[in-house]
């Protein structure tokens, strides 16, 4: 079967800047998500072919890129002893303030994936699950938690204010 090279450019153009600024989101740097992202359609690319319909291209883009940001964080924490390296980053485009931001990045990636792909991407809890490849009621844990968990790092820093 011929991928429909006009399908896939309309759904690259319509989907990509979500899926940069999920990818920006989760790892707090605006030239890795890029990479990933573009990695990440690559791969949507070679199997256009097989996608059946937007949703499907969208859960399997997603799933995709969250798949390589966890691989891109779990090699850039064995590269810095101590966990994740502080990258400098700024706020990404679209993206929240620069204490939200410092507060994602202290959230372990599950919880930071999870609280990005369902409270600024605004997928269901159990597409979550089905992206991240775990149980809805682990999706849950994580989004407690991590929900949690910036709500008080950002109350701790609007109290030092």
């Amino acid at each position: 079967m011929v991928p429909d090279r006009a399908a896939f450019e309309a759904f690259y153009a319509g989907h990509l800047p979500r899926v940069l600024r999920a990818c920006a989101l989760v790892l707090l740097d605006r030239g890795e998500a890029e990479d990933v992202a573009a990695e990440a359609f690559a791969r949507l690319w070679s199997h256009w072919g097989q996608i059946h319909g937007e949703d499907h291209a969208g859960g399997y883009v997603f799933k995709t890129a969250m798949r390589l940001c966890s691989k891109r964080r779990r090699r850039a924490s064995r590269e810095v002893v101590g966990g994740v390296p502080d990258r400098g980053a700024p706020a990404p485009d679209g993206g929240p303030s620069g204490s939200v931001t410092e507060a994602l990045k202290r959230l372990p990636l599950r919880q930071r994936q999870s609280v990005v792909l369902r409270d600024w991407a605004g997928f269901e809890t159990v597409e979550v699950a089905r992206i991240l490849g775990t149980k809805e009621s682990t999706v849950r844990v994580h989004l407690a938690r991590g929900r949690a968990a910036l709500r008080e790092m950002l109350t701790v820093e609007e109290r030092e204010r």
